[in-house]
């Protein structure tokens, strides 16, 4: 008597202990997979948020380039290498998005040159701000706590996340498949697995590739990579020295630009 009772107090705990580690297991793969689906949503959000920052960057360099001769390409070309950076390396604002010439003051100044420069300057220096916020992120005060700074979603950012995501997704396909926790739950099921051993039940499950996560390729989310601008009083002269080119090269074409953004 002695001896079952000591035999069932074994089988007892071993079904208590097994209970328990099955419930670890499923809590460990659901779980993560909880996790790397809110992480999914997290980066699908950013994305929209970052489109949109995007948008007010190809909106103030239409505004630039429209300055630039409307758009000409070596004369837009040129700007950018006066200012030290490739031209290559600069996307151009979607074609559907077009010049707000509301958000552009024509400045003061004596003559028309004088005011051309000055507001070839100041497209540009809107146009690099965003570009680095956009890139960078800008920091903020913490709503919940002033005490605190935060950064608005940006490109370089967004980038990491999305390798991070694709990395715990890369390991969670790997490591924690369905058929793998399936095989751990039967190796505490004894009774089940002699029987299956016995009539040759194979090990093998289907729903690894139905439930395997898709990783993020970043290039589908369609949003450009910009080169560092300097800053605008950096080169002021350099932008107000091309802008006089620009002006003895087309006098008549940027006064009508001038008087758009006049009138606008």
């Amino acid at each position: 008597m002695t001896g079952k009772k000591g035999k069932d107090q074994y089988q007892s705990l071993a079904d208590s202990l097994a209970d328990e580690t099955l419930t670890e297991a499923a809590d460990h793969f659901f779980g993560e997979r909880v996790s790397i689906e809110e992480a999914l949503q997290v980066y699908q959000e950013r994305v929209e948020k970052l489109r949109e920052i995007h948008m007010r960057v190809e909106a103030c360099q239409a505004n630039l380039h429209f300055l630039l001769r409307r758009g000409e390409d070596e004369t837009v070309a040129a700007f950018y290498r006066q200012i030290g950076v490739d031209p290559d390396q600069v996307p151009n604002p979607d074609p559907q998005t077009s010049a707000d010439l509301k958000q552009l003051q024509l400045p003061l100044g004596i003559g028309s040159k004088s005011r051309y420069s000055k507001l070839v300057c100041k497209a540009y220096s809107a146009f690099a701000a965003e570009a680095n916020d956009y890139m960078n992120g800008r920091y903020y005060d913490d709503p919940q706590d002033s005490r605190r700074k935060r950064i608005t979603v940006n490109y370089r950012q967004l980038a990491d996340f999305c390798k991070d995501v694709n990395e715990r997704i890369e390991k969670a396909n790997q490591y924690n498949t369905p058929t793998q926790v399936l095989q751990f739950f039967k190796q505490l099921d004894t009774e089940r697995l002699e029987k299956e051993s016995l009539i040759g039940v194979p090990m093998h499950y289907s729903l690894d590739q139905e439930m395997a996560f898709t990783p993020e390729d970043f290039a589908c989310a369609r949003l450009e990579s910009y080169p560092d601008f300097p800053p605008v009083d950096q080169i002021d002269n350099s932008i107000k020295k091309y802008a006089a080119q620009v002006f003895a090269s087309a006098p008549d074409e940027i006064r009508n630009i001038l008087e758009m953004v006049k009138k606008s």
